[in-house]
C-alpha cells in the first residue's frame, strides 16, 4: 500500500491525513479508476460549486443592497480572495 511508505517518512505531522487517506481509501480508489479527462471535469466542477458556496455565504449574510453595483463589488472582492487560494 502506497501510503503506508510514507507514514514512516512523514511521522507525526501528517497522521491525521494518512488516517483520513485509509478510511476514505475505498472512496478515493473509485475516483481514480476514472480518466484523466473526467477527473479534470470533477475537479472543475468542485471549484466552481466552492466559488458558489462563498458567493452565497456572502449574500446571504448581506440580503439587501444598495444597487447592483455594490452587490457586483463584493462579488468581486470575495472572488480575489478565493482565487489566492
Amino acid at each position: 500500500m502506497p501510503w503506508t511508505n510514507g507514514e514512516e517518512n512523514r511521522g507525526k505531522k501528517y497522521s491525521l491525513s494518512i488516517r483520513i487517506w485509509k478510511q476514505n481509501r475505498v472512496d478515493s480508489s473509485r475516483f481514480f479508476k476514472y480518466p484523466d479527462e473526467i477527473r479534470k471535469i470533477i475537479y472543475t466542477t468542485n471549484a466552481v460549486e466552492a466559488v458558489h458556496r462563498q458567493f452565497r455565504k456572502l449574500t446571504k449574510q448581506r440580503s439587501i443592497f444598495p444597487n447592483d453595483d455594490v452587490l457586483k463589488k463584493m462579488l468581486f472582492l470575495v472572488y480575489r480572495v478565493i482565487s489566492k487560494k
